[in-house]
Order: structure tokens, then sequence, then C-alpha cells
């Protein structure tokens, strides 16, 4: 692993705007690649598929998971009801009443706990939706859920593309809301086509200067090297829980696999946070890396593997 330092004021500077283009790349079209690289497959990275190993990162019991499915009829109100509130950040006055009265009900179950919930869908969390209270990223209730998935563009897509795979339902699963959580102390690692090897880790956070350059007396590669034998680790878990008469596992080794990791520097631990597709053509962030600049690295046709990092 070689660790790879990108100035920030690069960084800053492609940012600026709030539209990379060169670092954070995705969905790039087909003319700019070679011709075999295909869009993707959501499909096997699907967040209850990979959830047992996710909990048994995070030592989380089983029995803390709650999860909500909504008809058919309740998603689409949803994603009727998020046109208007993605765009005003508040909840839709003229969907509420139906909102209230035929989707709240499907949360009556849920128990929160006192440091509230975490929400994830199929295909992702709603991150970008409105905070209830601002001060707050938890989830203490339905009110509180049901405004962050209409106002999240993330939750809407997710829904509207299990509707239209044909789902009977769309699955939200809740976990105990945990701090530790924070986008800096995440990294994305690109595991590459047929065999999975990693090709490439960045921090997830690609444009805030990584966390460990301000702490005093902190030597960086030592750090690095402690993170990065935490996801190797973690990869051997995910390709030992591969089942080989499984069509979706099968898919997902072919495809490729990008998988977040949190570091918590307490505990010198590193604990999976969610899989997710792999790709240029597909909408996974390249974070510090450019799908097509960086073609080579991330798709294994470099020699080892890039770790980087930017302050």
């Amino acid at each position: 692993m070689k660790l790879v330092k990108i100035n920030l004021c690069d960084v800053t500077v492609d940012f600026r705007d709030g539209r990379a283009t060169r670092f954070n790349t995705c969905f790039h079209p087909a003319h700019q690649l070679p011709a075999n690289v295909s869009r993707p497959s959501e499909a096997p990275y699907s967040f209850t598929r990979w959830l047992p190993l996710i909990l048994q990162t995070q030592n989380i019991d089983l029995s803390a998971v709650q999860a909500v499915c909504l008809s058919r009829a309740q998603a689409r109100l949803l994603v009727d009801a998020s046109t208007t509130s993605i765009i005003t950040g508040e909840m839709n006055r003229a969907f509420e009443e139906d909102l209230r009265e035929d989707v709240f009900p499907a949360f009556s179950s849920l128990k929160f706990p006192p440091e509230g919930l975490f929400m994830r869908l199929t295909g992702c969390s709603p991150k970008d939706g409105r905070w209830r209270d601002p001060t707050r990223p938890s989830l203490h209730s339905t009110d509180d859920i049901i405004l962050r998935l209409t106002t999240s563009e993330r939750a809407r897509n997710d829904i509207i593309n299990s509707l239209e795979s044909g789902s009977g339902t769309v699955d939200i699963t809740f976990l105990p809301f945990d701090a530790r959580m924070d986008s800096r102390r995440e990294y994305r690692v690109f595991c590459c086509p047929t065999n999975g090897n990693i090709t490439a880790v960045s921090q997830y956070c690609w444009h805030r200067p990584w966390l460990f350059d301000l702490r005093p007396g902190t030597t960086l590669k030592a750090v690095a090297d402690k993170i990065w034998a935490g996801i190797v680790a973690i990869h051997q878990q995910i390709l030992n829980d591969l089942k080989p008469d499984a069509e979706l596992d099968n898919l997902l080794l072919q495809q490729g696999f990008t998988f977040d990791v949190l570091y918590d520097e307490d505990k010198e631990a590193t604990e999976l946070v969610e899989l997710n597709v792999f790709g240029a053509r597909s909408g996974c962030g390249s974070c510090l890396f450019n799908w097509v600049n960086d073609f080579s690295q991330l798709y294994g046709e470099g020699e080892g593997v890039e770790f980087r990092v930017t302050w």
C-alpha cells in the first residue's frame, strides 16, 4: 500500500463551485471509457444482504435492528410528496393529511432509543434529507423520518428504483444511531471486477483535510497502516461471505465492488459501513480519484494499492 497525498488546494479549486470534475466523479458516459465498461446492476450490494456482516464488525446485536416494509402505494405517496419537499425542505402540506393517514402508521411499531435511530434504504441512506432539529442528525419520531425521506433526493431515487424494479415492498432498516459515524472517519475501498482485489483507498470526506493531519504528534504513515490493516481484514470477511452458488454474489465479483469503512481511532478498530456498486458508469463517487483519469489504477491495471488522503 502506497500512501499518496493530494494537495488540498487542488481539491478546493475543483470543488469551489460545488461541481467537481477532477475528483469524486461518477456516471461517466460510455464514449469516455473502454467499450467493455457497462452500467452495473446495483442488486448485489443491497444493505440487507450485507447487514449481518455490518452488524458483526460494529458489534451490534441483531435484536437492535428494526425494519419497516412500505407497500407500493405508500412508497408512491412518498415519491409524490417529495417532488415539492425536496425543493422547499419542508413536509408537503398538500400531502400531509394523506401521509399521516396512510404512511405514518407503517412506522408505529418502531421503538426510539434515547440516542435515536439511523435509517437506511436498500441502496442508500437519506443523508441529504432535512433534519427537523439542525443540531441533531438522529431520528426520534415518525415526523423526523417522513421529513427526512420526503426531502431527500437520494431516498426518492432509491424508492423509484425499487418501484421500477417491480419490488412488492420498499424496505427500510433502522439501527441505533451511532455518533461515531462521521464521514471524516470513513474510507472508501475500491475492489476491481472479476477478482475483487483491492486497488485503491480514499478518505471518504474527500473535500476536507484528512482528520489526522491536524493531530499533534501523529505519524501519518503509521495511522494509514492501521487503517489499511483493518481494511484488509474486512475485505477478507466480505470475500469469505460470498456464496459460490448465489447468482448475485457472483455478479458482485464480476462487476467489482466498493465498501466504506469507519476507523475508530480511540479503539483502533475498523468497521464495515456498507457495500456499494463499482465503476465509472455507476453512481459511486470516486472520492480523491477520477474514474477516467485513474481508470488503470481503479480497475486493477496499476501496480499496488494507492491510499489517497488530502491536506
